[in-house]
């Protein structure tokens, strides 16, 4: 003789079932907005715009004669499209489950096409980018851009994915996934 469950059990385990999975996408995206809305406001205030800046490393010569360094991030954005271009993804399955730009319309159509350019997996992904095809010359020269705020957003992401599972373990929900599963990457583009 074995148990036998009634309709109205299998439905409300059913039905805990999704509320836990709901909780645990939640979670998950949560983390990843949270981590994406981090990079691109730490990116977009270290670029200290500056017109006084010109793009380039002074000499050793200048520096003696009183001019100043530029800060870490300074460089000239005229336009301000380097800065609309830097935002974030949030993906699952490849599909865009949350993104933020604001600024320019030159800006934020250059850092939604970057999206082009990453391969995407199954699973949750955080993408990250600097979309203006010049962002990736700028860091060359030595100025930051977005890599700086990447490691720290990705630094950021596992030790919140692991306090969120543990949570959940704690209210006796099984989260089912891996750090490892969940993807992150940050590109400056090269469009053109």
């Amino acid at each position: 003789m074995g148990i036998t469950p009634r309709f109205s059990q299998q439905q409300e385990v059913l039905r805990e079932t999704r509320k836990g999975l709901q909780t645990i996408e939640r979670g998950i995206i949560r983390i990843l907005q949270y981590a994406g809305e981090k990079f691109v406001t730490d990116a977009r205030e270290a670029l200290k715009i500056s017109g006084d800046w010109e793009q380039r490393i002074l000499t050793a010569k200048e520096i003696e004669k009183g001019r100043t360094q530029p800060k870490w991030g300074d460089y000239l954005d005229q336009t301000g499209n380097l800065r609309s271009s830097i935002g974030y993804f949030v993906l699952n399955d490849g599909k865009i489950v949350m993104d933020e730009f604001s600024g320019t319309a030159e800006g934020i159509a250059a850092g939604r096409q970057a999206l082009e350019f990453v391969k995407v997996k199954s699973g949750y992904q955080l993408v990250g980018v600097a979309g203006m095809d010049y962002a990736s010359y700028v860091e060359s020269k030595g100025y930051n851009v977005i890599s700086a705020q990447s490691v720290v957003a990705i630094e950021g992401i596992e030790p919140s994915l692991l306090k969120f599972k543990d949570r959940l373990n704690k209210k006796g929900v099984d989260a089912g996934f891996d750090v490892g599963d969940i993807g992150y990457g940050f590109i400056s583009s090269e469009l053109k």
